[in-house]
């Protein structure tokens, strides 16, 4: 990638920062409007890079050019001014659920597995003096329960709604995807915290299960232990307090749910 002939086609305008990356806007060599995004120092590049261009385009944003060593892309331009947070949250999760559904496929060698994930949460979550004794003890048990038998698709931990753009070629398409290789019913937290004052959690988490064809148990655990990892991370603030009450809503009635 020519960095510096993309540099002399920058557009005026602020660049748009996010957690991760910086992205701005761009013009292409034959004049087509694109976003050059910067990744200078997170740890989620080479995934995200390999995810988006498994995925080439099909849902999600498209990768036109890469430079791997400087950690940059050029992407397709989308609409950052309109995600899936401008439209009610049952018609946003069932949307976020259709496009997870399409993305779902058997995950590339090399990514972070649910396995790994769930063998550091068993630690972490062991140590942590916040969060009610009782959900630690059932989040850890499901760990030992279902890390070690995980499968092995593509899943996005990241995929909130904020992470859906409204595109051109299509709808709504995905962006920042950070995967893993695990159990499709992994990620759904993520659209579940942040709008709980429009619907409660079982009903956002049905949704997904209905839309995804998803195993309704299996997809319960995972979110029950993302919102309690999730709260031992962030014990103050909002997300303290949405993930309790997803926490507490989805506590299986087994810690142990034999699959």
């Amino acid at each position: 990638m020519d960095l510096q002939e993309l540099a002399a086609s920058v557009e005026h305008g602020p660049a748009i920062t996010g957690n991760n990356a910086t992205v701005q806007p761009v013009r292409t060599s034959d004049g087509g409007a694109a976003m050059l995004r910067i990744d200078p120092k997170s740890e989620f590049f080479a995934s995200e890079l390999l995810t988006l261009t498994l995925w080439d385009g099909d849902g999600a944003v498209q990768v036109y050019d890469h430079d791997a060593a400087d950690r940059v892309m050029l992407l397709e331009r989308l609409d950052h001014t309109r995600n899936l947070e401008s439209v009610p949250v049952e018609e946003g999760a069932a949307i976020a659920g259709q496009l997870r559904s399409r993305l779902s496929r058997p995950a590339s060698d090399g990514l972070r597995t649910m396995e790994a994930l769930a063998e550091r949460w068993t630690e972490e979550l062991a140590r942590d003096q916040i969060v009610p004794r009782h959900l630690l003890d059932a989040a850890v048990g499901i760990c030992r329960e279902l890390g070690p038998g995980a499968n092995r698709f593509l899943v996005n931990s990241d995929q909130h709604y904020q992470n859906v753009l409204a595109g051109d070629r299509e709808p709504w398409l995905v962006i920042d995807p950070h995967v893993f290789a695990g159990d499709r019913e992994f990620g759904l937290a993520t659209l579940l915290w942040g709008r709980l004052g429009e619907a409660t959690p079982q009903r956002i988490l049905d949704i997904l299960i209905d839309v995804e064809d998803l195993d309704a148990a299996k997809a319960q655990a995972w979110t029950f232990v993302d919102a309690v990892a999730k709260w031992v991370s962030q014990p103050q603030g909002r997300w303290a307090k949405d993930c309790a009450t997803i926490a507490h809503e989805l506590l299986p009635a087994r810690p142990i749910l034999g699959f």
